[in-house]
């Protein structure tokens, strides 16, 4: 042994300097092909200073404004969802055009489309005293309100039917609505139901109604809801001025979307994709049975008008159409509501951009729909398919300098949101696996500009981002965006539903956020889902000039930009901590006072694991140097370890869920300092050995995929109770309002059910939750 030791050494001893050299290349050379192996960048080993100014090609590209001639060719044609394929095809062309690959990626889904529809009001004797006409007006000077093409007024999914019956007037159609008119002994049973829109999802009006027993559902605009810009207060009505446009009709789908049993995507196929031969279900789970229409409030006023001084007046249910005193009635008059859809599975067609970046498996994705209910559509999607189709040109230009994106970055352009989210749902639904493996941020944008006030909401790891990109974007009327911002809001709301981010945050748990520029309340009104949402009102009301479609494109180029070149990804864990404390803190104070001392029944295992196991990283036996700064701040936990279990009471289960996330604050305050420390290193990268860079780099990776798969922890896989595709415990759809969102959904909706044992099993699974991932920050 020691013999054939020495023959081999030999030939090294001999020949030292030239064998230490061959070894140093082999070395480098297996170092690079492992990086080009697993395609992984290498920036970090690189000497060059980059000799392009990215932000500064992107918004010299920008201060051309394009969005114009695209929001033209988006409202020429009508482009219900599962139509129009020439603009898939323009759509696919402009992506290529602007130096990105393109795919087309289509489901068969389940669609409705209007045949046929009718309204007749009846008195006492069956005879018809008013037939309303369920179109909107021609408008000379408006194009897109012209010709044979317009869509007809009707409401997505409604049901078929033809029904004959009282009617009443149910405020808003919320639960609360609902309730207070059994309070008030009106009994909508056998009822026609009027609802106006407004302070929740259409479908849920629809979803409580038929809960309730109706037969059939009207739904209208409210001059009460027009932030007093009505004619009754000297404000003319669109053309002429920025009162709504009297006819206008608000289209819409009334699938349930985040009610109770209910998910986004096509209701044949909830929870996977609708590809050719999928198995298909019943879609009542998600739509209704009863047919609704939508009206205008001129079409719906001789209706109303035959309720004065019947019923009840509730408190609260008074809008301000004129000639009517809001009582709930029935009266002696009958409805007659008619509609006819044509459902059927029907091609939907995404259409994906891609350029590919070094880290081809970290990658951002900007969202927006195509499909609109009406022929223009130019705030409600085109504003933002415009702004998409300029963020393309402007991306593109930085590729054609011969920039090197560090990560891919997607432009999705999907079909059929309007339906219920279908386009996403489904594409987040079939790639789901490559999705949550590899999507570092979805941003989406929708309705981008009807107004000049910014809106957003978002996933609090992206707030910082959000703002520290604002400061670099001018605002058209004066200082930053950042500025105008912060003079308006306090903080950055969190998301609920009504649009493509829903798959991405609340199924998949992928930090997401949605910006829109909208109008206030001195503002013109934005005629949403009607054919008055047109490019003639956008270029005399909405955006003169396209200013803030041009805004929208740079704030989203600037912010793909940043989450994309940024070594360490530009989030924020400690802000998300902070929120999850709020909420919390926000939530146990509607716990009854009754249910404080009573005894726990059940203790998940996973609980008393996870605090020994906190107890052997607090002792020193296992300690990360993060760690060791963090032992003051939970120390405490170990002490309930040895606590009795059949002694504990809720009040006890509340005071260490709220330790527990002020030991996950504390550790996402150290993990975002350590992001910094990453981050500065790497900036000064030249300055180390090349085992240094070596060390730096595999720092940078292990603590990039923390924050990249930070939110996916927040993923329960059985889902909220009753809503088992929403699997986020923490953001999700209410169920009761579809569009707004309720934080830690779990507990809030145990504690409105009053449901005790549901609440400490949600409790559980929080804190459970944050302990977990403060002890995964913790070795990372």
């Amino acid at each position: 042994m020691d013999e054939k030791i020495n023959i081999y050494k030999a030939p090294k001893a001999r020949n030292n300097g030239k064998g230490l050299k061959w070894i140093a290349w082999i070395s480098a050379i297996g170092i690079l092909f492992y990086f080009n192996l697993f395609n992984i960048s290498i920036s970090v080993f690189s000497n060059n200073s980059p000799k392009l100014n990215p932000e500064k090609i992107v918004l010299d590209s920008l201060e051309t404004n394009l969005a114009s001639n695209w929001s033209k060719i988006y409202t020429a044609e009508a482009h219900l969802a599962g139509t129009n394929y020439h603009l898939v095809e323009w759509t696919q062309e402009k992506f290529q055009e602007y130096g990105f690959d393109t795919t087309l990626d289509p489901y068969e889904v389940y669609l409705s489309f209007p045949k046929e529809h009718d309204l007749k009001l009846l008195n006492s004797k069956g005879e018809v005293v008013y037939t309303a006409p369920l179109k909107e007006d021609v408008i000379d000077e408006d194009p897109t309100t012209k010709g044979n093409d317009t869509v007809p007024t009707f409401l997505g999914y409604g049901a078929n039917g033809n029904v004959t019956g009282q009617y009443i007037y149910a405020n808003y159609g919320t639960k609360k609505d609902f309730e207070l008119l059994k309070e008030n002994g009106v009994d909508v049973k056998g009822k026609i139901v009027v609802v106006r829109y407004g302070g929740i999802f259409r479908g849920l009006k629809v979803k409580f109604a038929q809960d309730e027993g109706a037969i059939g559902v009207l739904i209208y605009s409210d001059p009460g809801d027009d932030n007093g810009i009505t004619p009754a207060n000297g404000y003319k009505q669109y053309p002429e001025g920025p009162a709504r446009q009297e006819s206008s009709v608000q289209r819409g789908s009334v699938q349930f979307l985040g009610g109770e049993g209910a998910a986004p995507g096509d209701p044949t196929t909830p929870g996977y994709a609708s590809k050719p031969g999928v198995e298909r279900q019943d879609p009542h789970s998600s739509i209704g049975k009863i047919p609704v229409l939508p009206i205008s409030y001129r079409e719906v006023k001789p209706i109303l008008h035959k309720l004065n001084g019947y019923g009840k007046s509730i408190q609260g249910f008074k809008g301000e159409l004129d000639g009517f005193n809001y009582t709930t009635g029935p009266s002696k008059y009958e409805l007659n509501l008619y509609s006819l859809q044509d459902f059927n599975y029907t091609t939907i067609w995404n259409v994906y951009g891609e350029i590919k970046g070094e880290k081809s498996n970290e990658v951002i994705i900007i969202g927006n729909h195509r499909d609109a209910w009406i022929k223009g559509g130019a705030g409600d999607p085109n504003s933002g398919s415009a702004s998409l189709v300029e963020i393309a040109r402007a991306l593109g230009d930085l590729k054609k300098a011969g920039h090197k994106f560090k990560r891919t970055i997607v432009l999705n352009s999907y079909d059929g949101e309007e339906q219920g989210l279908i386009g996403s749902s489904e594409s987040g639904e079939y790639f789901a696996k490559k999705y949550q493996k590899e999507v570092v941020a979805y941003l989406n944008v929708d309705v981008a500009t009807s107004g000049k006030n910014l809106k957003l909401n978002s996933s609090p790891v992206l707030n910082d981002l959000l703002l520290e990109t604002a400061k670099k974007i001018d605002y058209p009327e004066g200082g930053s965006l950042y500025e105008h911002y912060t003079k308006n809001h306090k903080y950055i709301p969190t998301l609920g539903s009504g649009s493509d981010y829903t798959v991405f945050l609340e199924h998949l748990g992928i930090p997401s956020f949605d910006l829109g520029f909208s109008g206030g309340k001195k503002d013109p009104i934005y005629h949403y889902h009607s054919n008055y949402d047109s490019y003639h009102w956008m270029e005399k009301f909405g955006d003169k000039g396209f200013v803030y479609h041009n805004v929208a494109a740079k704030y989203l180029a600037l912010l793909a930009l940043e989450l994309s070149e940024r070594e360490l990804i530009h989030f924020n864990l400690n802000d998300y901590a902070k929120g999850l404390l709020a909420y919390y803190n926000e939530t146990i104070h509607k716990v009854p006072k009754k249910w404080l001392n009573e005894k726990i029944k059940s203790h998940p295992k996973f609980d008393l694991k996870e605090y020994n196991y906190m107890k052997e990283i607090t002792s020193g036996e296992f300690v990360t140097p993060i760690c060791k700064q963090m032992q003051m701040g939970i120390t405490h936990e170990s002490e309930d370890v040895n606590h009795h279990h059949d002694n504990r009471t809720l009040k006890d289960l509340l005071k260490h869920t709220q330790k527990s996330l002020k030991f996950l604050a504390n550790v996402t305050e150290q993990y975002d300092f350590e992001s910094q420390s990453l981050q500065s290193k790497f900036e000064h990268k030249d300055e180390l050995p090349f085992w240094k860079r070596i060390k730096l780099y595999l720092q940078i990776k292990g603590h990039n995929k923390g924050l990249q798969y930070f939110e996916r922890n927040f993923l329960y896989s059985k889902g909220l109770h009753t809503r088992p595709w929403f699997k986020h415990i923490v953001f999700a759809s209410g169920r009761y309002t579809g569009y707004a969102g309720q934080n830690l959904p779990g507990l809030n909706e145990a504690i409105e059910d009053g449901d005790f044992d549901r609440l400490v099993k949600w409790l559980h699974i929080l804190d459970g939750t944050v302990v977990r991932v403060g002890h995964h920050l913790l070795l990372k």
